[in-house]
C-alpha cells in the first residue's frame, strides 16, 4: 500500500483510491488531503489484510473500493469498507492466498 498526500481538493478525505495488480503483486494506493494515521493486521480463515484509518469518514470515493478489485487479480479476491467506529474506516481486502504486506509513505 503508498499513501500520498493530495492538494487541498478535501478535508480529511481520501480522495482517490486505486488498485494495481500484476503477477507479483498487487497495490492499493489511497490519495489524502491529510496525512494518514493507520494499522493495518492480517487475518487467516479466510485470509484477509485489514487497515483501519483513524480520524476518517466514508466518503463516495471510499465507498467505490469494492469495484475496483479485477477478477484477475492474483491476490486481492474481493474489498469492503466500512465506518468501523465514529472516527475510523475499516478497508477490508479478502484475499486469494497469504501475503506479506507492505507500506509506502509518500
Amino acid at each position: 500500500m503508498s499513501v500520498s498526500r493530495a492538494g487541498l481538493a478535501a478535508r480529511n478525505h481520501i480522495v482517490a483510491v486505486r488498485i494495481w495488480p500484476s503477477s507479483t503483486y498487487s497495490r492499493l494506493t489511497l490519495e489524502s488531503s491529510v496525512p494518514l494515521h493507520y494499522k493495518q493486521f492480517a487475518l487467516s480463515h479466510p485470509d484477509r489484510l485489514v487497515i483501519d484509518i483513524q480520524n476518517m469518514h466514508l466518503n463516495p470515493v471510499l465507498k467505490g473500493v469494492d469495484k475496483l478489485v479485477r477478477v484477475n487479480d492474483p491476490f486481492i479476491k474481493s474489498a469492503r469498507v466500512g465506518q468501523f467506529e465514529a472516527s475510523t474506516v475499516r478497508i477490508v481486502l479478502e484475499l486469494k492466498r497469504n501475503v506479506a504486506p507492505k507500506t509506502i509513505r509518500c
